[in-house]
């Protein structure tokens, strides 16, 4: 008899096991209370603030008056700000830091008093009652067996909702009184049919075995205490709002309106994040059920059955749905990977929350700890752990839940863009920026819109380098004996990055940066470029300190490094047999198979380099036969580029150290690998094709003209201390960064 062959790749090999990795639903909750806090607290402390201004005699007229006098004095002010406060004194508005974290403590306070109140409430005002003793023996012996085979570690107190007549369950309580209610009609389902019965049953102990009963609370009481007190309140004063925005200040309008735009897709988000949670904890509490009875067979036959009845009525769509449909989680009963998604929602809602807040997070960090200034890392450490901790915690989960599937994660690429509009549509509700805006004291144009690109980057180059780690960790995270430690460590390293890059970029948006002089000749065309070129140059030409060396070592160094975890893993591996994938499957697989998903990705750094750097020769030389072919023999086209495009070099290297890394990125492996190969081969032909360029017009082209030629001036003098090739040669890989994963993502969505 011959062997099973191995399975292709993409074939489903198990499905995963949906309680080896952290739950989606604690990810939606976490996004949940971020949103909510923080949103409410900016909001109540601000209206404190205002309502003590004018309940102490204040007036509009001493704050149009500030405003003023700082609008026409920014200019010749703007470096010395303490100046500029003495001149134009801001009426008090009293100390905004301590008022919002007071607002904090009174929204979670009057959350804890409504979280311990609600079941009482629920009780009374469904009229449940204990379930009798008397008469229902039977009954309690099954429920006893049930709770007996959920292994809860806490007390369960039965009661009825004898006006119900449906056969419905709900699980419900707080710490320490956990409470399931069984209505009329599950009673009586009893005895008409008892698997039933212990499958409505087992779902609502798996709430509590889940531990997401209070999850469900928090959520509920959340997401209404945000709709009443935030969302409608925003909703009737924002026409207002804008009729008083342009009556005093007609330039600020647009940016009032910005505003309200973010606003909105705050409420968007808490409200569909708060439906999500919710039906997250179903799918997850089906899961239990299957777990504990090994297919959930009797659950499954109820769920069909509702499944036939919902096709027969109306329904909401399902984004909006606080349970999701009969055939949803039957879906998920069957293929348990729906359970581990992560998608560009969840990321936009993350990104926009965390944007919004940003300042008054960062204030509130500084002002607690008195750690770092504005720019420094400390101060992003908090919106970076609630962000990236997230995003990165779901990049992971998703991308091991596809490698136990012999597959990719997919959605690298709409969830990168997802998270860098979620970074950019939350700058919109940042009072700070919006106030210099209308003043005309803030940014130019093109310097907010590079702002908004770099902010772009730093979302998208998070997402895709969680991926690409993720994805050549997994052998290693599957072989491991603690493989949480080793997820927790790649996500707290993407923190850790995250940090300082979200620290750095939010400074590089203050108002009024581009009042700075910029070196010549970024201050003859200011564009968005210009602004880059500066950016870039104040980080590279300076002679970077150690740490940046250390962050630039830890970003690419930790992909690389997997390798050499695979193989220290290899001893370990074999001493505990119980180690392998099969821990995170549902259903063992072969030896075969499991060979297979502990082989570590094809990852060939030297090789890309090697073949970037011998690609890039072949291209330097085809530069050079082509300018000695136009000097010698037609001499035209040379002198027509050089006489348009000046510095037609810098595009030439430029160009031809993207196409190679492209080349490079085609021909090794798939999904972020490829990416990262490209990269990798673009920083080799870095290596020869600038300097190649540059020497192929000075010996050839600059000969033919004369040196005195316009075109045989040296590169622009960019960066004084750095070599125009070197320079050439790091601005093109940070391109490579952004549009190769690109194209290997949108290849291979075409692919599949």
């Amino acid at each position: 008899m011959s062997a099973a062959p191995a399975p292709a790749v993409g074939d489903p090999v198990g499905m995963p096991h949906p309680f080896r990795m952290p739950s989606g639903t604690s990810l939606r909750f976490a996004l949940l209370i971020l949103s909510t806090s923080a949103a409410m607290a900016v909001a109540f402390g601000g209206a404190v603030s205002t309502a003590a201004y004018f309940g102490l005699g204040g007036d509009t007229s001493s704050l149009t008056a500030a405003l003023e006098c700082t609008a026409e004095n920014f200019q010749d002010m703007g470096a010395d700000p303490e100046e500029l406060t003495r001149r134009c004194l801001l009426p008090a508005l009293g100390d905004g830091i301590a008022i919002e974290l007071t607002a904090l403590g009174a929204l979670w306070l009057a959350v804890g008093v409504v979280y311990w109140l609600l079941p009482v409430y629920r009780l009374r005002r469904r009229r449940l009652r204990p379930l009798p003793t008397a008469g229902f023996a039977d009954i309690r012996q099954t429920l006893d067996e049930l709770v007996a085979l959920a292994e809860l570690r806490c007390r369960v107190r039965f009661v009825v909702n004898w006006r119900d007549l449906g056969p419905t369950g709900l699980a419900f309580g707080r710490a320490g009184r956990r409470y399931v209610m069984l209505s009329r009609g599950l009673l009586h389902l009893h005895t008409q049919d008892p698997e039933a019965f212990r499958a409505i049953v087992l779902h609502e102990l798996a709430h509590l075995r889940n531990r997401d009963v209070d999850v469900a609370f928090l959520t509920l009481i959340c997401h209404r205490l945000f709709v009443t007190a935030l969302a409608v309140p925003l909703a009737v004063t924002a026409p207002f709002a804008l009729l008083v925005a342009w009556l005093l200040m007609p330039m600020s309008l647009l940016y009032q309106l910005l505003f309200v735009l973010a606003q909105c897709a705050l409420a968007a988000t808490v409200t569909l994040t708060s439906t999500a949670v919710l039906r997250s904890r179903e799918l997850y509490a089906d899961a239990r059920v299957a777990v504990w009875t090994h297919g959930a067979h009797s659950l499954r036959r109820v769920l069909a059955a509702q499944h036939g009845l919902e096709q027969t009525g109306r329904r909401r769509p399902a984004h909006l749905r606080s349970h999701p449909t009969a055939g949803k989680r039957l879906a998920a009963l069957s293929d348990t990977r729906l359970l581990f998604g992560f998608g560009p929602w969840e990321a936009f809602g993350l990104a926009l929350t965390c944007s919004l807040v940003y300042q008054h997070v960062a204030q509130w960090t500084e002002a607690a700890t008195h750690l770092g200034d504005r720019g420094s890392p400390l101060a992003a450490v908090v919106p970076s752990v609630l962000l990236g901790g997230g995003v990165a915690m779901g990049i992971w989960r998703a991308t091991l839940a596809a490698r136990l599937n012999r597959g990719r994660w997919a959605d690298a690429h709409r969830t990168g863009l997802a998270m860098s509009a979620g970074l950019i549509v939350g700058t919109f509700g940042d009072r700070a920026h919006n106030t210099a805006l209308s003043l005309g004291i803030a940014n130019s144009l093109p310097v907010h819109l590079s702002w908004w690109l770099i902010l772009g980057v730093v979302g998208y180059g998070f997402v895709r380098w969680n991926a690409a780690t993720a994805r050549v960790w997994a052998p290693v995270v599957l072989a491991g004996r603690r493989p949480l430690l080793l997820v927790v460590g790649g996500c707290a390293a993407g923190v850790a990055l995250l940090s300082i890059w979200l620290g750095h970029a939010y400074a590089a948006g203050t108002p009024g940066f581009d009042l700075l002089q910029l070196p010549r000749p970024l201050n003859l065309l200011p564009t968005p470029l210009d602004y880059l070129g500066f950016v870039f140059s104040t980080t590279v030409v300076i002679t970077p300190p150690l740490w940046v060396i250390a962050l630039v070592v830890v970003t690419v160094g930790l992909p690389l490094a997997a390798r050499l975890g695979v193989r220290l893993t290899g001893r370990a591996r074999a001493e505990a047999p119980t180690a392998g994938p099969d821990r995170f499957l549902l259903q063992p697989v072969s030896a075969k198979s499991s060979t297979a998903l502990l082989a570590p990705p094809q990852l060939r750094p030297l090789r890309a380099l090697a073949q970037g750097v011998v690609f890039s020769a072949a291209a330097g030389l085809g530069l050079w036969l082509w300018h000695l072919f136009c000097a010698v023999a037609f001499p035209w086209p040379i002198e027509w580029v050089g006489g348009v495009f000046t510095f037609y070099p810098v595009a030439a290297a430029a160009l031809l150290q993207l196409a190679i890394g492209f080349v490079v990125a085609w021909r090794h492996a798939g999904g972020e690998l490829r990416a990262l190969h490209g990269v990798l081969g673009t920083l080799g032909a870095g290596l020869l094709l600038p300097t190649a360029a540059f020497t192929a017009r000075n010996h050839f082209a600059c000969v033919r003209w004369g040196t005195d030629h316009v075109a045989c001036r040296v590169a622009p003098d960019l960066a004084p201390t750095l070599s125009p090739e070197l320079y050439i040669a790091a601005w093109t890989a940070v391109l490579a960064l952004l549009l190769i994963p690109a194209w290997a993502a949108l290849r291979d969505g075409r692919r599949h």
